[in-house]
């Protein structure tokens, strides 16, 4: 019999921790896309491959990153045809990390801005950012 009520105990115990374990926190992250640009307004896709100066492969459709302040750098590809700076364009020196303050459920897009006519002055920048009810234009 002290077997059988020990089962049952455990049983019971088991049982009342399973709503406290459902019902764990989940931590809403932040959404980056990097894949989507704005060619005609000299912004250029990225690949990131850097994120917190930890090199990584991330997927540029999009990737879930937890919120706060992070750093991002990667690869550019560029699309001549529709901004095309000067003859030398093509020579992308090495950029800045992108430092951005990450909030949860929000989906930031980032590429690479040619638009200056300065090479020195090309980087990475978020030109977009969607809320639940919002979004927003960046540049």
């Amino acid at each position: 019999m002290g077997h059988a009520v020990r089962k049952l105990i455990a049983w019971a115990l088991l049982i009342a921790a399973l709503p406290v374990a459902a019902e764990a926190p989940v931590t809403e992250m932040a959404k980056v896309i990097t894949d989507s640009s704005l060619p005609s307004e000299c912004l250029a896709p990225v690949e990131i491959t850097s994120v917190d100066g930890v090199k990584q492969h991330v997927p540029s459709r999009g990737y879930l990153l937890e919120p706060g302040v992070h750093s991002v750098n990667g690869r550019v590809f560029l699309d001549t045809t529709k901004c095309r700076r000067s003859d030398g364009d093509l020579e992308i020196r090495k950029t800045a990390d992108l430092v951005v303050d990450f909030e949860a459920g929000k989906t930031y897009y980032i590429a690479y801005d040619r638009g200056p006519m300065n090479p020195g002055d090309w980087k990475l920048l978020v030109w977009k950012v969607e809320g639940a009810a919002t979004s927003e234009y960046r540049r």
